[in-house]
């Protein structure tokens, strides 16, 4: 059994205001092309499909057309679970149509449906609470388990004084794990934050950044009969546990300016009942390069433009004692892969403070995006914001 494991596609995301709709359907078709040469067997994306939890249509019609084509006729199952990005029921609506083309998009911990597909390569012969069990022409036994983005807003939980937030993974997780057997390539599937093994100083710094919204799930919890573990969010590559083969596939994207060195991959994994694991080979995809820059004068800026016109730029006037509104059209109609232009004046360097009282969440939010960037926030943003917020909330009761 060859599987193809990737995450975090974040498709219709914007960097600033920029769209990065065109890069990704690029990327889809690299995916695509990767499944086929690779002859892979099955397809586990690992949550966040979507950037919003109101995708546009373009994204949608992006997403339906990929998975399609990642199902070869049906021949090569696809199973997405719900990622933090991704709203559940939305996602999970599509199953009227989607498992008949042997596509499975799990948003919430329920039995897995399936329509009896034949004359397929892998087919679906079992499911119950989170998983699903395949049958190859081979004569293979896989089973799924999924376990979409656990939080206690989506299980439906109370959060109280004794609640440990492990302890509840591991029991939101216990149905589908149930579907693995000994004579059964076994699959584990999900999107939560836990740490990786020997991490640089700047992924340390990123794990810290994430975890002031997302609970850490401990390693010792994800270790299962499982033979892999595909895990979704975090946006490198990364291994959680050697030994028990669990993995981050990364995101397929960069979104943001501190993964301006990072390529993106899917995960190729040769899996069989005997020996487990044989393989697991990172394929790199088509990565556009984020970089900030920060310089003085629009000389500077035109010097640096010239030698970086494959990346995309956030260019910061800093110190700069002048720049002019027809300097910047000229830098944005000279050089298209500048997407922001910020200006710091030394005249100007004093931060605006602004008082929270009697603000609401949405607009301290706002003014906050707005100090730190120049510009307000998208809606999408903005909405995404207090959907997180209103998980917080709840599971602070």
């Amino acid at each position: 059994m060859r599987i193809l494991h990737t995450a975090d596609w974040h498709i219709g995301c914007k960097t600033d205001d920029y769209l990065r709709l065109d890069e990704q359907k690029q990327i889809c078709l690299e995916i695509v092309k990767i499944a086929n040469d690779k002859k892979v067997d099955m397809v586990v994306i690992a949550g966040d499909l979507y950037d919003s939890f109101l995708p546009s249509a373009d994204s949608e019609k992006l997403v339906f057309d990929t998975l399609l084509k990642l199902s070869n006729n049906g021949n090569r199952p696809v199973i997405v679970v719900a990622g933090n990005h991704d709203e559940p029921k939305r996602l999970s609506n599509a199953n009227v149509f989607s498992n008949l083309h042997n596509i499975y998009l799990v948003g919430e911990m329920n039995k897995i449906s399936y329509s009896q597909l034949k004359n397929k390569d892998v087919t679906p012969v079992n499911s119950g609470v989170g998983y699903i069990e395949f049958k190859t022409k081979q004569g293979e036994k896989v089973v799924v388990a999924c376990m979409p983005y656990p939080s206690y807003y989506r299980y439906k939980q109370l959060k109280n004084e004794n609640s440990n937030f492990n302890d509840n993974v591991k029991e939101w997780f216990k149905p589908a794990l149930m579907g693995f057997r000994d004579d059964t390539i076994n699959i584990a599937v999900s999107h939560l934050l836990s740490y990786g093994v020997d991490l640089t100083n700047p992924q340390l710094s990123m794990y810290e950044t994430l975890s002031d919204v997302t609970p850490f799930v401990e390693r010792s919890n994800l270790q299962s009969k499982a033979h892999y573990t595909a895990l979704g969010h975090i946006h490198m590559p990364i291994t959680v546990d050697k030994q028990n083969h669990i993995y981050y596939s990364g995101s397929t994207i960069n979104k943001f300016y501190y993964e301006t060195e990072k390529q993106n991959c899917v995960l190729v994994a040769d899996i069989d009942l005997k020996n487990g694991v044989k393989k697991v080979e990172k394929v790199y995809v088509s990565t556009t390069q984020l970089i900030s820059q920060s310089v003085g004068s629009v000389e500077e800026a035109l010097a640096f433009l010239s030698v970086n016109k494959e990346k995309l730029i956030k260019l910061v006037f800093e110190e700069a004692e002048f720049v002019s509104m027809q300097d910047i059209k000229k830098i944005k109609n000279e050089y298209k892969n500048v997407i922001t232009i910020s200006v710091e004046p030394k005249a100007v360097k004093e931060q605006t403070v602004f008082t929270k009282k009697n603000l609401s969440t949405k607009e301290i939010f706002e003014k906050f995006v707005e100090q730190r960037t120049g510009q307000k926030p998208e809606e999408e943003l903005t909405k995404l914001f207090l959907e997180i917020m209103g998980e917080i909330v709840y599971e602070a009761k």
